[in-house]
């Protein structure tokens, strides 16, 4: 059955000359492997053909994660003000005269 398909270390290739010849066997053949197949013209990619339940699970995944970063863009863009009248009080000690990258080697 996946004799027509050339193996391949990313998706499994059929040429596009053979799915016009025996596209009844190359539907049944993608449908069990459930997953995509690439279709070459002259040995170069044209096209994915997958089965439609596949297509539709990774459609929905899609949605999810647009959901999910949309949510966290979201919630990275909600500022957080820091008033300065909370620092104005408060008194620094010894720290006063300290440049910032003396508090950091400290």
């Amino acid at each position: 059955m996946s004799a027509i398909l050339e193996k391949n270390s990313g998706l499994d290739k059929i040429a596009s000359t053979y799915v016009r010849r025996n596209y009844a066997l190359v539907a049944k053949t993608v449908k069990k492997l459930k997953k995509p197949v690439e279709i070459t013209v002259n040995g170069r990619a044209d096209l994915i053909i997958m089965d439609p339940e596949i297509f539709e699970g990774l459609m929905n995944l899609i949605a999810e994660y647009q959901d999910e970063l949309a949510i966290a863009r979201l919630e990275n863009s909600k500022e957080v003000s820091v008033s300065t009248d909370v620092f104005e009080n408060v008194e620094l000690g010894e720290f006063e005269d300290m440049s910032i990258d003396e508090l950091l080697n400290q």
